[in-house]
């Protein structure tokens, strides 16, 4: 879990190789709506927060039996979708109060036949590491994200850590661990992770 930009599916992908364990990452390349929600925010909100709400619904009703044979990864939490990502489109007015309410009864309908994790590790990233980490990855639809809007994600991430009492999270400062392409950043990440998760 993380800020966007913050490293998220890296993280992801490389405690599933070295952990062995099975990813599963969040499918934004299929979400047709968010080139569209980057162009006119307030008429693709719903839309887009919705896809990717039903798309991590439906991966972890698919992984609720794979989780008794191997450990699992998620780049994005579903809790970080509802109360950070589609919470902002709501503060925002991208998504209006009846988009907002139908968005949270879908979730509510769900949530409580969905497995939840065992730990989140929390990225915690400067904005202007955000900012730069976002700008190299080249999505061209990212290219004029508000900084203002990165800061309102990060504020609602920290919120809802500080609410979440049935969870444990464990917070990695990554500004300096530059695991794209540091071997060594590579290895200090994983020595915390595997502090964390192994007995």
């Amino acid at each position: 879990m993380g800020t966007m930009g913050s490293g998220k599916t890296t993280a992801a992908r490389l405690i599933a190789e070295k952990l062995h364990c099975h990813l599963v990452e969040e499918n934004f390349g299929e979400n047709a709506f968010l080139p569209r929600f980057y162009k006119r925010m307030n008429r693709w909100a719903f839309h887009s927060q919705t896809f990717f709400l039903m798309e991590k619904i439906n991966q972890l009703m698919e992984i609720s039996e794979e989780r008794k044979k191997y450990l699992i990864v998620q780049d994005t939490p579903i809790q970080q979708d509802v109360f950070s990502y589609a919470k902002a489109q709501h503060t925002l007015g991208n998504m209006d109060d009846a988009e907002w309410r139908l968005y949270q009864k879908i979730y509510a309908s769900f949530e409580p036949h969905l497995p939840k994790p065992d730990i989140i590790i929390f990225l915690e990233t400067s904005i202007d590491h955000i900012t730069s980490r976002i700008a190299n990855r080249g999505r061209g639809y990212e290219e004029h994200i508000p900084t203002s809007y990165l800061l309102l994600l990060d504020r609602l991430n920290n919120e809802w850590l500080k609410e979440n009492r049935n969870i444990k999270v464990v917070s990695v400062n990554t500004d300096t661990l530059h695991i794209v392409k540091s071997k060594k950043a590579k290895a200090d990440f994983m020595r915390i992770i595997t502090n964390v998760v192994t007995p």
